[in-house]
C-alpha cells in the first residue's frame, strides 16, 4: 500500500510541475524559467523536482512520453492494420494538447516533439508501408518521409489554430499512406 501511495504522490508532483511549467511558459521565455520558479508555482520542493527530473526539458519529454503511451494504447484498441484510424488517433491525441504544443512552438522546443515522433512513429509508418512492394531503400526513405510528415502536418495544423477537423487532417495525411 505504501508503494501505491508513493506512486500516487509522485504522479501528483509530476503533474503539478508540468502544469506550473505550462502556465509559466505562456508568459515567459522557456530559457529564462528557473526550476525554483516552477517548483514555487507547483507548490513542491526543489528536491521533489530533482527526484524526477534533471532539467526542465525533462518535464516536457516525460509528458510527451505519456502522450505517446496513451496514443499507443488507443492504437492497440483499434489495431495497427487500420491505418486511417491510427492517423486519426494521432491528430485527436495531440489536439487535446494544444497548450503544450503552442508552448513548444513559441519556445522553439519542437525538436523535443520531433524526437518523440521519430522514435515512436517509425514503427507505425513501417507498418503502413510494409504491404507495398518497395525496395528496402525506398521503404526506408518512405518511412522517414511519413514520420516527418506526421510531425510537420501537426505543427502546421497547430499554427492554423486547428481550423480543420481531426477527420479532415487524417484523411489528408492518409492519402499519402495509400
Amino acid at each position: 500500500m505504501a508503494n501505491a501511495m508513493n506512486s500516487y504522490k509522485n504522479a501528483i508532483t509530476k503533474e503539478s510541475i508540468f502544469t506550473a511549467l505550462m502556465i509559466i511558459m505562456e508568459k515567459k521565455d522557456f530559457h529564462k524559467i528557473s526550476v525554483t520558479e516552477v517548483t514555487a508555482k507547483a507548490g513542491v520542493s526543489r528536491m521533489a523536482f530533482y527526484r524526477n527530473y534533471e532539467v526542465l526539458e525533462d518535464v516536457i519529454t516525460d509528458y510527451l512520453n505519456d502522450c505517446f503511451a496513451e496514443y499507443e494504447k488507443a492504437i492497440e484498441r483499434v489495431g495497427l492494420d487500420n491505418s486511417y484510424e491510427v492517423v486519426l488517433l494521432f491528430f485527436s491525441t495531440f489536439k487535446a494538447e494544444k497548450t503544450l504544443l503552442l508552448n513548444l512552438i513559441e519556445s522553439k522546443l519542437t525538436y523535443l516533439l520531433l524526437d518523440k515522433c521519430n522514435t515512436f512513429l517509425e514503427d507505425i509508418c513501417k507498418t503502413i508501408v510494409c504491404d507495398k512492394s518497395y525496395s528496402p531503400e525506398k521503404e526506408k526513405y518512405t518511412i522517414k518521409f511519413l514520420t516527418g510528415g506526421f510531425f510537420n502536418i501537426l505543427i502546421e495544423w497547430i499554427m492554423n489554430d486547428f481550423n480543420e477537423s481531426e477527420e479532415y487532417m487524417a484523411e489528408l495525411f492518409y492519402e499519402y499512406c495509400k
